[in-house]
């Protein structure tokens, strides 16, 4: 039997709704980019505390309500964006690191300045899974070299990349990068748990990508005013 007993008939709207949870809002129209992260805030339903009445977790899709009122802190953010990974001691380990720094976590000054030149100037929407996979590209100079003639706006050509001689953590930040560009994460929980393979400032990186894909660009602003 299929979801409603009447289609194409008068009855057909009433019925629909009467399938809807109690108090369904529907969302605005966006471009929904993994996490449901809206660049115009549409469908946005954050009480004054910036949750979800009926909710314990951080779940507002609009950063920008949070910076005007106050940010949570990176380890809370972080938090609630590896809530669903499916491995307990990575998820430890990535609150852990994120709860010794204030802002948003980029490699040096050289990082933020290419990340500020990638954006600046630019109208409409962008893809959150780019904007992740160049901040990953651009927080390492040599894997910078090796992928910037592949980016465009809202597009990478990972077909014409050639990593060459890359390092370790130059290809996990290409393969997390490459990933995130297919919704996937690109590299595996266990090698993320690895301190030897993925060291603390590389998996800084890997969550800071993943709240942009999360929560959009704007998440680049937490701390600022801090430094």
């Amino acid at each position: 039997m299929g979801k409603y007993f009447v289609r194409n008939a008068p009855l057909t709207g009433p019925e629909q709704e009467m399938m809807l949870p109690p108090n369904f809002a529907p969302r605005g129209s966006s471009s929904a980019l993994l996490c449901g992260y809206s660049p115009h805030g549409a469908g946005v339903d954050c009480n004054p505390n910036h949750r979800r009445q009926n909710s314990r977790t951080l779940v507002c899709l609009h950063i920008t309500e949070y910076l005007q009122a106050g940010a949570p802190t990176m380890a809370e953010l972080v938090a609630e964006t590896v809530r669903p990974w499916k491995h307990p001691g990575l998820k430890q380990r990535a609150v852990g690191i994120a709860g010794q720094i204030k802002g948003f976590p980029f490699e040096d000054q050289l990082h933020a300045a290419r990340m500020l030149r990638m954006t600046k100037g630019e109208e409409g929407p962008v893809n959150t899974h780019w904007l992740a996979a160049v901040y990953l590209f651009s927080a390492h100079a040599g894997l910078w070299q090796k992928t910037l003639m592949a980016v465009e706006r809202n597009q990478i050509d990972f077909t014409s990349i050639r990593l060459g001689d890359a390092s370790v953590r130059e290809y996990i930040l290409y393969r997390t990068a490459k990933g995130l560009c297919s919704n996937k994460l690109g590299v595996s929980f266990e090698e993320l748990a690895d301190p030897e393979l993925v060291n603390d400032d590389t998996l800084l990186l890997v969550l800071g990508a993943a709240l942009i894909v999360r929560y959009g660009p704007d998440i680049m602003k937490i701390g600022v005013a801090e430094r």
